[in-house]
């Protein structure tokens, strides 16, 4: 198998053929002794993920949402936690590290944190506002000892408000922000504690500190294999005991290519799968296997590079695209398991508002935006786009990709692909259009986190959030849309934020800074023994409360 590690460290492609995939897998089932329908109680969990490689475990972990969901909460906690114990409704914001956090009266732009008092990092240190103030700083401050920029890069962007921590006494901090934002706390979920004891007894070293890593989470690192496997193992001193998990250990294996995943779970190599591939889930059911889903906060979506050189820099370009989509036969394709998009959020939503712009299938609207930008049968619009052929959210790409190419040729816009490996794919969204390696890209298809207002749309849109600082990777600008962004910023209570929020999402929805396709379900298969997994309304998902036998 390709050395994807290094070869995403220099923006290169790697290249899986479903045969070595499969290959890999059938030589993983022959050593294997467990089979499916002979494990007892209080067996490993094993998982196979998406991703073509183990997720740093470093307390910033790359591999998008599906990297955090198995690097992050698994290992670390972060300050500001997400309640994932529901199906039937969207998750909301509950209480990590912090057991509380309140806007400072006297300074807008500086939040007060009470902490837990019972928690402890794996390599028995203790956690407490010294450590919490460290770890802002190894994001935050250049200065430190601790900071490393390639790790500081992957989570700063996500936490574009943060300012720095200062301590005010054992168990209380204070974040200070760049402007007020009511958005904070939501940004804290993506700021997970590491040990620094752990930290310093490795010599100030985070590459060993990745090998090594210490948390607060629920399960503790035993054993990393690069491109194989992640072995994890319950943490007995986890300090929420209701969230002790409850199998002794989690094997987290990567496997991106979906036949593979499927016949890894069949052979009783992996209990649980993710991203199951649609085509597979009839006959899985039909053996048994139990799949689930659930519709989440989810987006498939193209961004957009404004730049000069794009011919998405025009509106009615951008919007002819959205209108030459059959969402319909790609939800077809995908065998129900996705909802066709009429905005970044569902129509259900609170925050949908009233758009002006319907997204919908209508070609012929489609065609006429475009013959008004200048183009037509003769001369089509041409667009480099930059995909991957797997990943967190990313669903089935190469497939939704071509009906997709074929949707736009019709509406007179030529694409031609690039096709990445998803590491490489995330850091060319996290460095933006602008970065060197995307010099004559147009756009680039990420699925869109929409949970959050900070992750879906204010450093995803908003003017002033382009790379380092945010992830508008197109530079889209637009002052409607800041002006709306802006007033989701200041809404400090749930009514006033659902309002905020409306407004911004219509604004966004007329100026189509993305390609809109679908809404993900997110199917994911498990063997018949496997129980407890609850399907959240959510990127994430917490796994300590499966248990397989």
């Amino acid at each position: 198998m390709a050395d994807i590690r290094s070869n995403r460290r220099a923006f290169g492609g790697y290249s899986i053929t479903r045969r070595s995939a499969l290959q890999s897998v059938a030589a993983a089932a022959l050593m294997s002794t467990t089979k499916v329908g002979s494990a007892q109680a209080n067996q490993p969990l094993r998982i196979a993920m998406s991703l073509a490689d183990v997720p740093r475990t470093w307390g910033g972990p790359d591999g998008g949402f599906e990297g955090l969901r198995f690097g992050g909460y698994t290992i670390f906690d972060p300050l500001v936690n997400w309640d994932l114990s529901r199906s039937d409704a969207p998750s909301q914001l509950v209480p990590g590290l912090a057991v509380s956090w309140t806007p400072d009266p006297a300074n807008g732009r500086r939040w007060i944190l009470k902490l837990r008092t019972d928690a402890t990092f794996h390599d028995g240190s203790r956690f407490d506002a010294d450590a919490v103030v460290w770890n802002f700083r190894s994001v935050f401050d250049q200065s430190a000892q601790q900071f490393n920029a390639t790790r500081a890069g992957m989570i700063r962007a996500r936490l574009p408000s943060v300012v720095g921590a200062e301590k005010i006494d054992a168990s209380t901090v204070a974040v200070e922000t760049i402007d007020m934002d009511a958005l904070l706390p939501y940004q804290l979920t993506f700021l997970f504690m590491a040990s620094p004891a752990r930290f310093t007894a490795l010599g100030g070293d985070w590459a060993r500190f990745n090998a090594e890593p210490s948390g607060t989470g629920p399960f503790r690192v035993v054993e990393i294999v690069p491109r194989e496997r992640l072995e994890l193992a319950r943490n007995d001193a986890y300090f929420d005991k209701a969230r002790l998990p409850k199998a002794p250990r989690l094997t987290l294996r990567p496997i991106a290519d979906g036949a593979a995943r499927v016949a890894a779970l069949r052979s009783g190599v992996v209990d649980f799968i993710e991203s199951v591939p649609p085509d597979t889930i009839p006959s899985l059911r039909a053996a048994r296997f139990q799949v689930v889903a659930n519709a989440y906060p989810h987006a498939w979506v193209w961004y957009f590079s404004v730049l000069p050189d794009s011919p998405f820099r025009d509106l009615r370009v951008r919007q002819a695209a959205n209108l030459a989509i059959d969402r319909d036969s790609i939800v077809a394709l995908l065998n129900g398991t996705a909802l066709p998009a009429q905005g970044f959020v569902r129509p259900d939503s609170p925050w949908f508002g009233t758009p002006g712009f319907r997204i919908r299938f209508d070609l012929a609207e489609a065609r006429r935006l475009i013959a008004a930008a200048g183009y037509g049968p003769g001369n089509p619009a041409k667009a480099k786009v930059m995909i991957s052929a797997s990943g967190g959210g990313q669903m089935q790409p190469l497939s939704m990709n071509e009906a997709i190419k074929a949707n736009l040729a019709d509406a007179f816009i030529d694409v031609d692909y690039q096709v990445v490996d998803f590491f490489t794919l995330f850091t060319n969204y996290r460095n933006g259009a602008k970065a060197p390696p995307l010099a004559g890209i147009h756009a680039l298809n990420l699925a869109l986190p929409t949970q959050d207002p900070t992750s879906g749309f204010v450093r995803t849109f908003m003017s002033e959030m382009g790379a380092p600082r945010g992830t508008n990777w197109g530079h889209f600008e637009n002052a409607d849309t800041d002006a709306a962004l802006r007033a989701v910023r200041g809404a400090f209570d749930k009514p006033a934020l659902d309002a905020a929020m409306a407004r911004a999402h219509a604004a966004l929805v007329d100026q189509a800074p993305a390609l809109l396709v679908v809404h993900d379900t997110n199917p994911r298969a498990m063997a018949a023994n496997v129980r407890g997994f609850v399907q959240p309304q959510n990127w994430f998902a917490d796994f300590t409360t499966v248990e397989v036998g």
